[in-house]
């Protein structure tokens, strides 16, 4: 492996067994966020937000100067980057769709990615990452293998009511001043 990023063994760690799996996990789910129906920003939202987490993991495989993690920092030798897995042409589209307020910016409908596109990126880099995780050193597949397995589920509990806090706090300061 030849590389130059030489992150902590502590944020190699952290970066396997968190951040790479919420990448995963959020790509899986945006990608069917993205293809149910919804109010056009909501639905703007999805496709938005499935296709920075494709970058993301793109730049990530391809072991792209923006990611700080190199694939191989965590297989065997014999990974090698397949750098090819998405074309480039498919990956510039990518970036004139999110996040980048550039002149090439894709404006019309019609040049944006769809559905179709959406599925072969996704199979692109479900084929990469069963790819990666076929190569993890002992170690790191350890690591992988115990964060895939899925917690119980925590029992729903109702999100806060903005008003109880205001009403927690009124209730609070007039405690107070008795």
């Amino acid at each position: 492996m030849t590389t130059n990023k030489k992150p902590a063994p502590h944020l190699k760690e952290e970066f396997l067994t968190e951040h790479l799996p919420y990448e995963v996990s959020m790509l899986r789910e945006t990608y069917e966020l993205a293809r149910a129906q919804k109010p056009a920003a909501e639905h703007n939202a999805m496709v938005e937000s499935f296709l920075l987490h494709a970058r993301n993991l793109i730049e990530f495989y391809k072991d792209r100067p923006s990611c700080d993690f190199d694939p191989r920092m965590f297989t065997n030798a014999s990974y090698q980057l397949n750098k090819d897995f998405i074309p480039e042409q498919l990956a510039a589209r990518i970036n004139r769709q999110v996040s980048h307020l550039t002149t090439k910016r894709i404006s019309q409908s019609a040049d944006e990615l769809g559905p179709r596109d959406w599925a072969l990126i996704l199979r692109a880099l479900e084929e990469e990452l069963s790819r990666f995780a076929k190569a993890l050193t002992k170690e790191y597949a350890e690591k992988w293998l115990l964060h895939q397995q899925k917690p119980p589920p925590k029992e729903a509990t109702p999100p806060p009511n903005p008003q109880s806090f205001v009403i927690r706090r009124a209730n609070l300061a007039a405690t107070q001043k008795t």
